[in-house]
């Protein structure tokens, strides 16, 4: 009887552990449910601000022969784009150096919290 009375304890042992294993899983589930939930909402985002950066380099191209920085614009989508034009052998705003035949052009979009940019040389 004395066995019997000792082993009475343990059952609550193994099943606090059981449900504190089970809670941690679920925990961790969820963050990693939320933090891809963030990540999906912010896709579109990305694109926008992709798409606004485009814009900004087809402006430019628009004006092949003569390409000038365009001021920066705000679209009807309330996405915004700004655009520096860097004529060859020039340094760049990031200290590098234009080595295109013609021009580097340098477009970044923006929309909500995320920046996109595209860069071409010509």
């Amino acid at each position: 009887m004395t066995s019997n009375s000792n082993e009475k304890g343990i059952a609550v042992v193994i099943a606090v552990l059981l449900l504190s294993s089970i809670l941690a899983m679920g925990l961790g589930i969820s963050t990693l449910v939320l933090r891809e939930l963030g990540f999906t909402r912010d896709a579109g985002d990305y694109v926008i601000a992709f798409f606004a950066a485009d814009t900004g380099i087809e402006k430019v191209l628009m004006r092949r022969y003569a390409p000038v920085s365009i001021p920066d614009t705000t679209l009807t989508n309330g996405a915004s784009y700004s655009v520096v034009v860097t004529p060859s052998g020039a340094t760049k705003p990031d200290g590098s150096t234009c080595a295109a035949s013609n021009y580097c052009v340098k477009s970044t979009g923006e929309f909500g919290n995320t920046r996109r940019a595209v860069e071409v040389s010509y």
